[in-house]
């Protein structure tokens, strides 16, 4: 109680500083707190489970002509097979969403909905993943057939507060499906996320079974004493057993663990679920919570050693008096532990105002209660102790060890040898630690600009695309694309399977007089005309594909790309038009025209082979329609065709995509992240400045005689400021030597992420320099310039 005593009178007499260390702690705490809470609600996901430790997602390995890629999806055949062969496997489930990942449009009496979040399941999935029914039993809800669950939250955007079970669900004018249950919304940190659920037996997708085309997510539980290593090699001998060798483009099973597929999945084909992390981001956000915390202490300490001259008598007088080692360096460490806890309640209130502002950020959905989980408030301890420990221990050990009689002597352990080097130490450290997270800023802000500014091969700017699946009548087709041609603002329409990079098939080409097991793995897009002034590709040799064709032609004309054009052998791209060439969409396939690579799917993934292909009687149907217009008023356009659109197609949901947004949202994972990263590392090198400014005011009064004399003497104000400011910029130089090698090599690994990526210039880390010195100088001028200008008989009128 004592020590409580010394420690707040101690605070309340140094009001400035003991302000300086509680507001960069709290601050730190605060945000620190949110990142690890954060991080805590990443690795969470997948772990409310019952048998979370024994589920796992079956992935497979693709053979070397696909590029030795790694696919959650597999075929439908795989789960089935596994769960009657492999012993130790409880059950199977797979799941894949309705019409392959397409939005459907559901009718309810006389209301229509875009749903996006509709899955065709194994009824064993709700068993394996513990969904609770309010409505319905889960054992049962499948029993009769067209069967479908939904969502609490689905249940009330639908059907309102009544009972859901027994209504009619008309699903792409296609299915009238029964609701037999309603099951609790998931948990937010669920990778499942599906609001609908039908049988997947209801459809061919589970009655066909087949082990060609992969597009199924499996799940499966083991008994507790299987091991699941022990299971992907009797699973991959499947393979053997089931598939001839010519026909293998995969070639073995792999178990991932429930609770990894969030955050681990990032080497793996994009999967069915919306919710995807990654382990680095995660790592990185701790990493810089850490980082936070240690600028906040090293400020503390700062100007705890810095103000060793002001404790030295007191302390001496103490040890005169018979105060112990022990007893001078607890009254270093109650100080700091007020100071901390302070912090820490403040911290905590930051954390709790600052989360949904943090959702917004990121697209998560943290809420204030998940910080007082029982992990969180355990690594809130363990930081409040770190911080009493880290940021006392120097002024108390350092104390303590000195002599009474060079405590009280004047001019004697005032700064010794230690301190002084310590001091300026931690201060390299903290400007090594800013230097580096701004020549990071610099390079990711570049980077996330060259992406959006990349000519990408097409023009996603002014294309529409809205859905075509559900319309049964040719007629009311034909008469809204009629409607929308003879808009003023309309360029052109085509018909396709989907935009790019959305939900393409794959096969193979190769050579009409290659063997069989040849063939390069593509993806292909079906159109129903002329797609390269609609989508904005370039055509570089032949034609375009025809919009008419004869009834009888059974040839297959595609557009391929440069990569599929090299593939061939064809050195010219005019030496490929018109050669036959073999393809899974039909016997007869001829290369029309040949256009230049374009990125359909994300820059940090390379382009690969892709036609576009137009047939009649196509296997792949044309789901989509794109809309090239012209113009600057978007939603004047959008609202004419939605108008064309209800008034030829009413029974269906208007369903639309801008596909400028769609491409953008490939993107916005790295762009949360970098804006989390780029945000909380400008509030990093914030905190660094008010240790900087505290230090730049102690140094002043420190030498508030010396600059008195110098005035007397005739020194300027700029004589004066730049004498204070000089020792700073040393050390900013010296901080720059030790950050850039270090910054360099951070900075090269994340750009390795990206398949197309800008190059590190010199004169970023000019700029980086530059900006450190101007946030030194801003931060230090005012202490300076204010010391400078003081009247030199306040300072010298006691000598």
């Amino acid at each position: 109680m004592f020590n409580l005593k010394i420690a707040w009178r101690s605070i309340k007499k140094n009001k400035f500083f003991s302000s300086l260390n509680i507001l960069g702690l709290s601050v730190s705490l605060g945000i620190a707190l949110l990142l690890i809470g954060y991080s805590f609600y990443e690795l969470s996901f997948d772990k409310m489970y019952k048998h979370s430790d024994d589920i796992y997602r079956v992935t497979m390995k693709t053979s070397p002509e696909y590029n030795d890629e790694y696919w959650p999806q597999l075929p439908n055949s795989v789960g089935p097979a596994i769960q009657q062969e492999v012993p130790g496997v409880i059950r199977n489930a797979r799941m894949v969403r309705d019409d392959f990942g397409a939005n459907a449009s559901i009718q309810v009496g006389d209301k229509n909905f875009v749903e996006k979040g509709i899955y065709l399941a194994d009824s064993s999935m709700f068993s394996m993943f513990d969904f609770q029914f309010v409505e319905g039993d889960k054992a049962s809800v499948f029993k009769e057939p067209k069967s479908i669950v939904i969502s609490q939250s689905k249940r009330e955007k639908i059907f309102g507060t009544g009972p859901a079970i027994n209504q009619l669900i008309y699903l792409n004018q296609r299915d009238t499906l029964r609701v037999t249950g309603v099951y609790e919304d998931l948990a937010t940190n669920s990778s499942l996320d599906c609001e609908m659920v039908y049988n997947i037996m209801d459809s061919w997708m589970g009655k066909n079974v087949y082990w060609s085309n992969a597009s199924y997510e499996t799940y499966i539980q083991l008994d507790a004493t299987t091991h699941a290593d022990q299971v992907a090699n009797l699973a991959t001998a499947l393979i053997d057993k089931n598939v001839k060798k010519e026909d293998q483009y995969f070639v073995e099973f792999q178990l991932q663990p429930i609770t990894k597929v969030h955050l681990h999945s990032a080497h793996l084909r994009e999967g069915i679920s919306s919710k995807t992390g990654d382990f680095k981001t995660v790592k990185n956000l701790l990493y810089l919570a850490g980082l936070i915390l240690l600028i906040a202490c090293i400020n503390y300490m700062n100007l705890a050693t810095a103000r060793t001259t002001n404790y030295a008598k007191e302390v001496g007088v103490n040890k005169v008096l018979g105060a112990s080692k022990g007893q001078v360096r607890m009254r270093f460490f109650t100080e700091t532990f007020l100071i901390s806890t302070i912090s820490i309640g403040l911290g905590l209130v930051i954390s709790i105002l600052v989360v949904p502002f943090f959702n917004q950020l990121t697209g998560a959905n943290l809420t204030w209660t998940y910080l007082f989980n029982p992990l969180v408030l355990l690594t809130v301890l363990l930081v409040w102790f770190a911080i009493t420990l880290i940021s006392g221990s120097f002024p108390a050990f350092y104390l303590s060890s000195i002599s009474s009689l060079n405590l009280m002597g004047k001019g004697k352990g005032k700064n010794s040898g230690l301190v002084e080097p310590a001091r300026k130490g931690l201060v390299v450290f903290q400007f090594t630690s800013s230097i580096i997270l701004i020549i990071s800023v610099i390079i990711m802000i570049q980077q996330v600009k060259f992406i959006e500014g990349k000519d990408i091969g097409y023009e996603p700017q002014q294309l529409l695309s809205i859905s075509n699946k559900s319309i049964k009548s040719e007629a009311n087709y034909t008469a809204l694309v009629n409607a929308i041609q003879q808009l003023p603002a309309t360029v052109s329409t085509t018909a396709v399977q989907t935009i790019p990079g959305a939900n393409e098939s794959g096969k193979r080409i190769a050579k009409s007089n290659a063997p069989d097991s040849e063939g390069m793995p593509v993806y292909t897009n079906t159109v129903d005309g002329p797609i390269c002034k609609t989508l904005g590709l370039h055509l570089l040799a032949g034609s375009d594909l025809q919009k008419t064709l004869s009834p009888t032609d059974t040839v297959n004309y595609i557009l391929i790309n440069e990569v599929a054009l090299a593939y061939l052998g064809y050195k010219n791209p005019e030496d490929a038009i018109g050669q036959l060439v073999r393809t899974e969409s039909a016997k007869n396939t001829i290369i029309k025209g040949v256009v230049r690579d374009f990125n359909y799917s994300s820059l940090k993934e390379k382009v690969g082979g892709y036609y576009h292909s137009r047939m009649n009687r196509a296997s792949e149907s044309t789901r989509n329609l794109l809309i090239r217009y012209e113009g600057n008023q978007q939603k004047a356009y959008l609202d004419q065709v939605e108008s064309s659109f209800k008034k030829h197609i009413p029974d269906v949901a208007f369903d639309y995509t801008f596909v400028d947004s769609y491409v953008d949202k490939l993107y916005e994972t790295e762009r949360r992240t970098n804006q989390i990263i780029i945000g909380f590392s400008v509030l990093a090198i914030g905190i660094a400045c008010l240790g900087l400014m505290g230090l730049a005011a102690f140094t002043a009064e420190q030498r508030s005689k010396e600059i008195g004399i110098r005035k007397v003497l005739g020194a300027s104000v700029f004589n004066i400021s730049k004498m204070l400011s000089g020792s700073y910029v040393l050390l900013v130089i010296i901080a720059f030597l030790i950050a850039v090698p270090i910054a360099y090599y951070l900075m090269s690994e994340w750009l390795s992420n990206f398949v197309y990526r800008i190059e590190i210039h010199w004169w970023v880390f000019a700029l980086a320099a530059a900006i450190t010195l101007i946030i030194t100088g801003l931060t230090i001028s005012f202490q300076t310039i204010k010391a400078a200008i003081a009247n030199p008989v306040d300072s010298l009128r006691d000598e």
